[in-house]
Formats: C-alpha cells, sequence, structure tokens
C-alpha cells in the first residue's frame, strides 16, 4: 500500500470514527443527499492530504535538498486548504463568507489586542512546554542530540525578510480559517488540535509538534473565549513572526556552539 492510499484510509477511518461520536457536518450542514455525499468526500480527501499524509510521511520535509525548492510550492497545501473551504462553502450556499468563517468587523481593536495577547503570552508558554518536554526527554537518555541543523530550516532562515512575512500572512489566515475557523467549531479544540500538530509531522522533529499542539490550544481558547476568527489569526501570525524572523535565524547562528 502506498503513502497516498494509506493516507486516505487512515481519513476515512478517522472520519467514520467522529461519525460515531456524532460529529457529522456533512450531514448536519447539508439536505440533499448528493451534497452530502460529495461534501463527505470532500472532507475526507483533505484530511488525507493535509493532516494524514504528513504523518505518513514523517521526516521527509526535513530531507528534500533546498536547491530543488520552487519557493511557490510552499503555498500548495494552503491552496488546497482554501479550495476545500471555498468548495464546502458554495455547498452550503446559505451562509455569508465572513459567518461561514466567523469574522466580523465590530470591536476591531479589542479583537486585535486579544490576538496580539495570545500571540505574545502563547510563545512564552509553547516555549515553556517545548523546553519541558525537551529536558525531561534528554533525562531519560533516549533522545539522542541532533549533530546537525535540518537543510529545510537552514533554508527557511536565509530566506529574505519579504519571503517569510509572505510565509506569515500565508499561513496565518489560511491555516486559522480551516484550522479555527472550519475544523474546530465542527469537532472541538482538542481534536483541531491534534490535527493542527499532525499536518507538522512531516518535518520529523519531535519537539516541534508539542510546540504546534501547544500553541495550537492557546489560539483554539481564544476563539472559543471570542467566538471570532480574527484574533486567532492575529495570534498566529505572532507566533510564526517570532519564531521564522527572529528566533530561527538566531539559533542557526548558534547551532554550532549549541551542537558542540
Amino acid at each position: 500500500m502506498s503513502q497516498v492510499q494509506l493516507a486516505f484510509l487512515l481519513s476515512l477511518l478517522f472520519v467514520g470514527a467522529l461519525a460515531l461520536t456524532g460529529r457529522r457536518p456533512y450531514i448536519d450542514e447539508f439536505q440533499r443527499r448528493w451534497k452530502q455525499t460529495l461534501a463527505a468526500c470532500l472532507l475526507i480527501a483533505i484530511l488525507a492530504v493535509a493532516v494524514v499524509a504528513p504523518v505518513t510521511s514523517f521526516g521527509e520535509v526535513a530531507d528534500v535538498d533546498p536547491e530543488l525548492i520552487w519557493f511557490p510550492t510552499l503555498f500548495a497545501g494552503h491552496v488546497l486548504l482554501l479550495s476545500f473551504l471555498a468548495a464546502w462553502w458554495s455547498l452550503r450556499g446559505d451562509v455569508s463568507l465572513p459567518q461561514f468563517l466567523s469574522l466580523s468587523s465590530d470591536r476591531l481593536g479589542d479583537k486585535l489586542r486579544r490576538g496580539v495577547s495570545a500571540g505574545c503570552w502563547g510563545w512564552v508558554v509553547t516555549v515553556l512546554v517545548t523546553g519541558t518536554a525537551a529536558g525531561m526527554a534528554s533525562a531519560t537518555g533516549r533522545v539522542a542530540e541532533p549533530t546537525e541543523i535540518p537543510p529545510i530550516m537552514l533554508w527557511l532562515a536565509e530566506l529574505p525578510i519579504v519571503y517569510k512575512v509572505v510565509i506569515v500572512i500565508v499561513a496565518m489566515t489560511v491555516e486559522e480559517a480551516f484550522f479555527r475557523g472550519f475544523l474546530q467549531r465542527r469537532f472541538g479544540l482538542i481534536i483541531s488540535s491534534l490535527l493542527f500538530a499532525m499536518s507538522h509531522f512531516n518535518y520529523g522533529l519531535p519537539f516541534m509538534i508539542v510546540g504546534v499542539f501547544t500553541i495550537s490550544l492557546v489560539i483554539g481558547r481564544t476563539f472559543e473565549r471570542t467566538g471570532d476568527l480574527l484574533p486567532c489569526i492575529v495570534a498566529h501570525g505572532i507566533f510564526d513572526a517570532v519564531q521564522l524572523i527572529i528566533v530561527l535565524p538566531v539559533a542557526v547562528r548558534m547551532w554550532p556552539t549549541v551542537a558542540g
């Protein structure tokens, strides 16, 4: 069985398991049978490609030769997520796009403040949790220290600032629209956060997954409290900007000292 076949099979089983718990958005949101069937197929497909496939290809991205990367290909997954959201919204046809994405124009200043706050303290919490997990794993003696930085991380660290800003903007909007605006509203905080963490598995960095899950919980909790996607987008953007523009380049420069 190929990785693609395995990803679709696991996605099908996952959607089936969710259905047994009563989480069937393709039934709840559509009346016609053909729309229900098409929506279920869309959900299975997007979870297979965006969430399960990174798990079945654990670590493959870290081994990609950066010289072979064409920058726009970084956003192939985001294009698929946008296409899925557009298809689901079009199939429904009974809500406006802002309602579908949980976006409103009221209390913008308050939402921005909440987003900045969540992004800043969420980054601190994520660093603490990830550091604690790494320390505990190191203490067991079962986790080997990496001897060299993954090439993909070095490539990301050396990207021009404009490219990094583009990455942050695309990730904060598209990923929040899908994982918070779509998934969390239908499957809840824990499941959507687990799926968000799984979507980052292909980097092959276990402690990165811990960090991704932690910040997802923080942002997801913000979504629960505000009911609006904007604070989540802002929080996600702040977290990614700090990591990509500040932390990653510093970590790369310090790597010889840390590894040595």
